[in-house]
């Protein structure tokens, strides 16, 4: 077996082998569930008559308001505690590392109010389960935490179990057609390349096969036995190597595995079905140059030519399919990232809010520029299209329907955002002067609205509004309305389709609550600009928040029965969103990117195939070299050239393909939610890009340098 073959067969091992792997190792996460099950039922028991509720756990890592999903505990009580016993899977849900000390206070938001329980003891448990008790607290709490309680029902080991298959999978699931398209592309590059390189170095023999009678359907089939056997040779090793890397990994580990390897037969099953689509892939593409070889070719008695462009090719689409899937995540996180034209902060009173009239109490604030009462109401449009896969029954009952709507604000002032369509000061006088709205560019694109057309909500009761839309801004609002708590108030679901901007008035109208008992739940504000200098955005809010809170009382409110109960104040920074999208953004595309640029290293082992290939074609210039003085490591470097420069033009032409392809990728996405107005947003990350093209180079550089020593030292004598 010859380098070349040795490099593919590697190579398509490694691809197939990845991809059975990984699935082998959620099989065998899997096949631990019930085991995993059994271990949480005796290091957190639960009382047969224990009461249980849900609620929001309002964690503040130093005094940072986490970003993300809210951090849920599921609460149940127990006898004999003097205070909240919690598991460390209630912080291992958003991977908290510094732990709250024992002793400290720990705030609960339910529905009704805001509770503060001090903190007693861990129980010794990491694995977050849905549903399953991850806090302790003493029979008294039900008395004093007025919320919706629930007996709690007991489950086996076999009914918890799917919680820790659904967590364990759920990931590599979503990521198993990406690995299997980046195994099956690595797998072709490097066979392609691999028959390439064999054309080239039979041609001799071809031509004088075609002289001796051989059609060029005997040519096709001599391709077509070598794509066969060298995929056939490179799925049996991928498949046995990666069964014994995973049963060698769960024998390092018995006390995570108690149940043993499990192996991932789908995966198993996928890379036979895609392995001889793959050959026969790979053969089409080697048949042109193989059908190229004349008879009389065979008189030529020349030294085989370096074949080049294969390598090329192959190392082209790995890091094209690198480029591809950065440009795909970046262009669809662009609209996520909130819009600069956003107030600096918006403030959450929650869950009850306090009078609308404390306001006036928060007018002088130290570093605040200027701060309004923020009123949100989500109210269904019209005519009414239901929301499907969202929504649930709460406390048992059965689910509610829930329908598309428009999330409408209501505050005195009206950011200086950016419009499309009208224009900040008409609209701002529009809003006060009737039922007139403002919408974003993401709804008039998916309800197909403009200037002067009508917005027509369905406020229930029979009553139906038409509003006036005034203007339309460019405003990014997802992740602002959603990390400042905006969304999802008074049962309604946290998908809309976009925030609407009214007046008081016009809110009130759509608001089916007596307008006695609606609170202000939200305040947005903007800083001094020298404040903000002087302490950045992260102090600054921390003192803003603190101010609130002092300006408020506590932010202590009374409901309609007149109980008091309490709220807990946090404040959502604009930037600090913006950061945390970022962030959220580049570990999930960093993820799916990870993939096919673990197989560009992969497709690097093809310059072995192709530094042989170049050095036999040029023995007798390298000869020619070492007999006037040339040392082994200069002849070398000329092998090390060589290989650097079809690296660099891969990389260029892989960056040429890999972008347009990103985009019609995020085309593609945006035509999938084009009912939700999404923009066709094209962004190429060029420092990310930058970093890859660098590391792809250094993959190449450390094949080819110490392939090239190697090939030079065997085949020259002093």
């Amino acid at each position: 077996m010859r380098a070349r073959h040795i490099c593919a067969v590697l190579g398509i091992a490694a691809a197939a082998g990845a991809v059975v792997f990984t699935q082998s190792l959620v099989a065998t996460n899997d096949a631990q569930a019930v085991a995993i099950a059994e271990r949480l039922i005796k290091a957190v028991p639960v009382d047969a008559d224990a009461r249980t509720v849900q609620l929001q756990l309002d964690f503040r890592p130093d005094g940072r308001v986490l970003q993300g999903p809210p951090m849920m505990a599921f609460v149940a009580t127990r006898k004999g505690l003097d205070g909240a016993l919690v598991t460390k899977a209630l912080f291992a849900q958003r991977r908290v590392k510094n732990l709250p000390a024992i002793g400290d206070e720990l705030t609960l938001v339910g529905r009704k109010g805001a509770y503060r329980v001090k903190l007693a003891g861990y129980l010794d448990w990491e694995r977050p389960a849905r549903g399953y008790p991850n806090m302790f607290l003493p029979p008294s709490a039900v008395a004093e935490i007025d919320e919706e309680w629930q007996d709690f029902k007991p489950a086996s080991a076999e009914e918890l179990s799917p919680m820790f298959r659904s967590d364990a999978g759920r990931n590599m699931d979503r990521a198993k057609p990406l690995l299997l398209w980046a195994a099956a592309l690595t797998a072709l590059c490097l066979l392609v390349n691999t028959l390439f390189l064999t054309i080239e170095s039979r041609r001799l023999e071809i031509a004088t096969l075609r002289i001796l009678g051989m059609t060029r359907g005997g040519v096709a089939k001599m391709v077509i036995r070598e794509a066969l056997a060298l995929v056939a040779a490179g799925l049996a090793l991928g498949i046995v190597g990666a069964v014994a890397a995973l049963f060698a990994y769960v024998a390092c580990d018995a006390e995570t595995f108690p149940a043993g390897a499990a192996i991932g037969m789908k995966g198993v099953l996928a890379v036979i079905a895609v392995a001889p689509v793959v050959a026969v892939f790979g053969a089409l593409f080697a048949l042109k140059p193989a059908f190229a070889v004349r008879p009389l070719e065979a008189a030529s008695g020349r030294a085989p030519r370096k074949r080049r462009l294969g390598m090329i090719i192959a190392f082209a689409c790995g890091f094209g399919a690198f480029v591809a899937v950065e440009t795909w995540g970046t262009s669809l996180t662009k609209p996520f990232i909130p819009s600069p034209e956003w107030p600096d902060a918006i403030v959450s009173i929650l869950p009850g809010g306090v009078s609308s009239f404390d306001i006036e109490n928060l007018r002088n604030l130290k570093g605040v520029k200027r701060i309004g009462e923020l009123q949100p109401l989500q109210v269904n449009i019209s005519p009414l299209e239901e929301l499907k896969g969202f929504g649930g029954g709460v406390g048992g009952r059965r689910p509610m329907k829930q329908y598309r709507n428009a999330l409408l604000l209501a505050s005195a002032w009206l950011p200086d955002f950016k419009f499309s369509q009208g224009d900040h000061e008409s609209a701002e006088k529009a809003l006060a002067e009737g039922d007139n709205c403002v919408i974003t560019e993401m709804m008039a694109r998916a309800r197909k609205l403009n200037l002067g057309d009508e917005l027509v909500l369905d406020a229930g009761r029979g009553l139906v509004i038409p509003l006036k839309i005034v203007g339309v801004v460019d405003l990014n609002w997802h992740m602002v309305t959603s990390r400042a708590l905006v969304r999802g108030m008074n049962r309604m679901p946290v998908n809309t389709d976009g925030p609407v901007f009214v007046s008081f008035d016009t809110l009130a109208a759509c608001d089916a609550r007596p307008q006695d008992f609606v609170k202000m739940t939200h305040v947005w504000l903007d800083y001094e600009p020298e404040f903000l200098a002087a302490n950045g955005v992260f102090p600054a809010g921390r003192i803003v928040e603190r101010e609130i809170v002092e300006a408020l009382g506590g932010a202590w409110s009374e409901d309609s029965e007149g109980e008091i109960r309490g709220n807990t104040v946090r404040l959502h920074s604009r930037d600090e969103i913006a950061d945390g999208t970022l962030a959220h953004g580049s570990d999930l595309v960093g993820a799916m990117a990870r993939a096919p640029f673990i197989f560009v290293a992969v497709i690097s082992l093809g310059f072995v195939a192709m530094l042989v290939a170049s050095f036999e074609s040029r023995r007798r210039e390298f000869a020619v070299l070492r007999a006037v003085g040339a040392t082994r490591f200069q002849l070398a470097k000329v092998l090390m050239g060589e290989a650097l420069g079809v690296a660099v033009v891969g990389v260029a032409l892989g960056l040429a393909l890999g972008a347009p392809l990103g985009w019609l990728c995020t085309t593609g996405t945006r035509a999938a939610m084009a009912n939700w107005g999404l923009p066709a947003t094209f962004v190429v990350p060029m420092l990310i890009i930058a970093k890859g093209a660098f590391f792809s180079i250094v993959f190449a550089l450390a094949v080819a340098i110490p392939a090239a020593l190697a090939i030079v030292r065997r085949s020259i004598h002093r």
